[in-house]
């Protein structure tokens, strides 16, 4: 096929050509975008804050240190006062905490030992409040057990042959369901499944 038709052969070196072009032309324009990022880069850092200068006495200071707020005869790490201060002061009569929010005395959040024991040893599930004929007493007055039943409900009265009346009814009724059957046949519902 090549040996027929030359023209194929010129035009590979031709598209390796341009193929060859194209890479430079994308090698060079990534060289400059990179270029780029590197002068921004060094315009960040030059901006940068001064480091200090290295020594023990510089990690050791911190933020609250270098601008005095550590400073003072009252400042502690604690968050709460130390024990012997707190006794002290629950005997002495006044409020629990102080305006800062520290606690002035000791004080438990529960009324009394014997409370949280009987919270302790209790039963795992909820105990029964009112027996099962008290129950069914309760249910009787607020009308949810329905009365009747029996033998005598399951007994179905004959119709009666000399009412026309009623067994006109009953076949207009049962004409007009017999139509609505034809005319709405099993499974010609909603076939879109729309709605």
């Amino acid at each position: 096929f090549l040996s027929r038709n030359p023209a194929y052969l010129s035009q590979d070196d031709d598209a390796i050509r341009d193929l060859h072009l194209a890479n430079i032309s994308l090698s060079t324009h990534n060289t400059f975008q990179n270029l780029e990022s590197l002068n921004l880069e060094t315009s960040v850092l030059a901006s940068k804050p001064p480091t200090p200068p290295p020594g023990p006495e510089a990690l050791a200071r911190d933020y609250r240190e270098r601008t005095g707020a550590r400073t003072g005869a009252d400042y502690s790490d604690r968050l709460d006062r130390p024990i012997s201060e707190l006794l002290a002061a629950n005997n002495a009569a006044g409020p629990l905490l102080d305006k800062s929010g520290k606690p002035l005395k000791v004080f438990t959040l529960t009324g009394g030992r014997k409370q949280l024991q009987d919270g302790v040893f209790r039963s795992g599930h909820n105990l029964p409040t009112m027996s099962i004929d008290e129950y069914l007493e309760e249910e009787r007055k607020r009308g949810g057990i329905i009365e009747g039943g029996g033998e005598a409900s399951g007994i179905i009265a004959e119709p009666d042959e000399d009412d026309y009346e009623k067994g006109e009814a009953e076949t207009l009724k049962a004409r007009a369901w017999d139509e609505y059957v034809e005319e709405n046949p099993k499974g010609a519902g909603n076939t879109l499944n729309r709605g």
